[in-house]
C-alpha cells in the first residue's frame, strides 16, 4: 500500500466514523423531542440533516476519487466497497432521525394513547446496534458485528407490539388515528434503523472475511 493510498483510507474512515457519530446522536434527539414533545430539539435535528447529507456527498467523491486515481486491489478494494455502502446506509438513518423528529413537531402537546414504552425501548436497542456497528467497523471486529446482527430479532418483535398494541388502542379511540398512524410510523422507522445498523455489520463481516452473509448467503468471495 502508497502511503498516499493509506493516508486517503484513513481519512475516509475518520470521516464515516464521525458521520456515525452524528447519526447516532440525531437519533438520541429524535427520540428525546418525541418523548419530551420538544420541538425545539426537534427543529435541531431536522437542521443536522443537511449536515449529514453534505458528509455523505463529501464521502462518496473521496471514495470515487481513490477509485479512480489509486486503483485498489484486494483488502482496500473490499474496504472502500464496504464503506461506500456504509456511506449510503448512514445517511438513511439521519433520515429516519428527521422522520420521527418531524413527527414530534406534529404531535407536540398533544397526550399520547398510552405512555412510551416500547419505542423508547426500540430505540435503545436500535441506538446500542448502531453504536456497535461502528465499533466493529473500527476495530475489523466481525464477532461485535456478528452479535449486533443477531439483536435485530428484539427490534422486529417489538415493532410488531407497537403496531399491535397501537391498533388496539384505536379501536376505542377513533379520534386518535393520526397519531396511531404516526406512532406506528416511529416504529417503523426504528426498525429501519435497526436494519440498516445490521447492514453495516454485514459490511464489515465482507471487509474483514471477504464472507457476504445477507439475505442469508454465507459464502468466500471469489
Amino acid at each position: 500500500m502508497t502511503e498516499k493510498m493509506n493516508q486517503l483510507l484513513e481519512t475516509i474512515k475518520k470521516d464515516i466514523i464521525f458521520m456515525a457519530n452524528e447519526v447516532e446522536d440525531a437519533i438520541y434527539k429524535s427520540l428525546k423531542a418525541l418523548k419530551k414533545q420538544d420541538k425545539k430539539i426537534a427543529q435541531d435535528v431536522i437542521k443536522g440533516d443537511k449536515k449529514i447529507d453534505k458528509q455523505e456527498v463529501d464521502i462518496e467523491n473521496q471514495i470515487l476519487a481513490l477509485l479512480a486515481l489509486q486503483q485498489p486491489v484486494a483488502v482496500d478494494l473490499r474496504f472502500i466497497v464496504g464503506a461506500l455502502k456504509m456511506n449510503n446506509d448512514l445517511e438513511r438513518i439521519g433520515d429516519h432521525a428527521t422522520n420521527i423528529a418531524e413527527i414530534a413537531i406534529e404531535l407536540s402537546g398533544e397526550p399520547y394513547l398510552k405512555a412510551l414504552e416500547d419505542i423508547p425501548k426500540m430505540g435503545k436497542i436500535s441506538r446500542g446496534m448502531l453504536h456497535d456497528a461502528v465499533l466493529s467497523f473500527i476495530n475489523g471486529d466481525s464477532d461485535l458485528a456478528s452479535d449486533v446482527i443477531a439483536r435485530d430479532n428484539e427490534v422486529d418483535n417489538l415493532y410488531y407490539t407497537v403496531r399491535d398494541e397501537v391498533v388496539a388502542l384505536l379501536r376505542d379511540h377513533k379520534d386518535k388515528i393520526k397519531q396511531g398512524v404516526f406512532l406506528i410510523s416511529v416504529a417503523r422507522d426504528l426498525e429501519r434503523v435497526a436494519d440498516l445498523a445490521t447492514n453495516l455489520c454485514e459490511d464489515v463481516v465482507f471487509m474483514k472475511e471477504a464472507r457476504i452473509i445477507r439475505h442469508g448467503f454465507d459464502k468466500e468471495s471469489k
